[in-house]
């Protein structure tokens, strides 16, 4: 395991590819759909209270150290939760990556690669999966690391790079459609942090259990400033109707940037940047369900488990006829899966093992439980 620690930048890296890859996509044009205006309230608004969240899963898990959610779920309700947790973040993950990579592969398809078979793009995806699967762990990590400060400075660049094209008065009434809207219905766009799911996953891969926090945090903190800066972009350069209209918002958004008559056409830089961004995202995803489905039978040599699981996301992302339904997977179960696995099941198994160790405890009468006890 020595050889799969990483470092707290490279585990940043991680948490941030998740989420980041989401904003790419069509998130930010979510948020809008839903609060509209009020977008950017509702983005700081769900910010303080994922890094609330974030402050609990931290807390929680300081008396667990080096675990992660599968087997602090082994000491909560014994090897048949345990069971019951991997199949659902395995099916979570496997279900994930398969709708984003249709999502991105019908979205080349459309500006690229109009005549292209969609099965052939995912075949090229996939393949490429594969290789990059073939790295070890802490090469993966530290080669995300550097296509996600080039996607973090694309998503910048997008937004300094329109100042002039903003129209600042979109952002009135401020609260959108109303305060129910934007803090309350709008609260369900906490789901824009689905990264969280892999800060349960990551313990056992960090060099240093102290900095877990750091990396949260930071990672959170990240994501929240890309999340807004993305979002401010499309809401003061399009219209509501023109968002709902496109499926790849910041794509249009970073063709509106020009400086002079020889820098042009920057679109094509950032969407070679977010393709490797999104292979990476996807590389991760499937050595994290490889190694989930490791823990679930026993299984030392998992070298043909990604060739499986990557037939198994193929025939998932096939499923959608179109890419209305892409839209609506994305956009709804993918949200609802989001709350209830990370947010309810999630910190409901951290909390009542803190209580039962917490029962533990007093029942031996010590205040600290060997970690051998796990």
């Amino acid at each position: 395991m020595s050889e799969q620690k990483i470092g707290n930048w490279e585990a940043i890296a991680l948490i941030l590819t998740i989420i980041i890859n989401h904003i790419i996509l069509e998130l930010p044009k979510d948020i809008i759909q839903t609060t509209s205006s009020g977008a950017i309230l509702n983005v700081v608004f769900i910010s303080f209270v994922a890094l609330g969240i974030i402050f609990l899963i931290c807390n929680l898990l300081k008396k667990f150290p080096g675990l992660d959610i599968f087997d602090i779920s082994k000491f909560l309700g014994g090897k048949w939760l345990k069971l019951i947790i991997c199949i659902l973040f395995l099916l979570y993950i496997l279900f994930i990556a398969s709708t984003l990579l249709r999502s991105f592969s019908e979205i080349l398809k459309v500006i690229f690669f109009p005549r292209t078979p969609i099965y052939l793009i995912m075949i090229l995806f996939f393949i490429a999966i594969f290789i990059i699967n073939r790295l070890k762990f802490k090469a993966m990590a530290r080669a995300n690391l550097f296509f996600t400060v080039l996607v973090l400075l694309t998503l910048l660049f997008v937004f300094l790079g329109n100042l002039e094209n903003f129209t600042w008065q979109r952002i009135y009434p401020i609260l959108g459609n109303g305060a129910y809207s934007t803090f309350f219905s709008g609260l369900s766009n906490l789901y824009a942090f689905g990264g969280i799911s892999y800060l349960y996953l990551i313990p056992p891969y960090l060099k240093s259990q102290k900095d877990y926090s750091k990396v949260a945090f930071i990672s959170i903190l990240s994501s929240a400033f890309c999340l807004l800066i993305s979002v401010s972009t499309l809401l003061f350069m399009f219209s509501p109707v023109l968002i709902k209209q496109q499926i790849f918002s910041l794509y249009l958004a970073a063709r509106f940037i020009e400086f002079g008559r020889f820098f042009q056409r920057v679109d094509a830089v950032f969407m070679l940047i977010w393709l490797f961004s999104i292979l990476y995202y996807l590389s991760f995803a499937f050595y994290f369900i490889t190694s989930i489905f490791k823990k679930i039978v026993n299984l030392k040599n998992s070298k043909w488990c990604v060739s499986l699981f990557i037939l198994f996301s193929f025939g998932i992302a096939l499923i959608p006829k179109n890419m209305l339904e892409v839209i609506i997977l994305e956009s709804s179960i993918y949200k609802y899966i989001i709350i209830c696995l990370i947010f309810i099941i999630g910190l409901g198994i951290l909390v009542l093992a803190n209580i039962k160790r917490l029962c533990i405890a007093k029942k031996k009468g010590v205040s600290e439980i060997n970690e051998n006890f796990y």
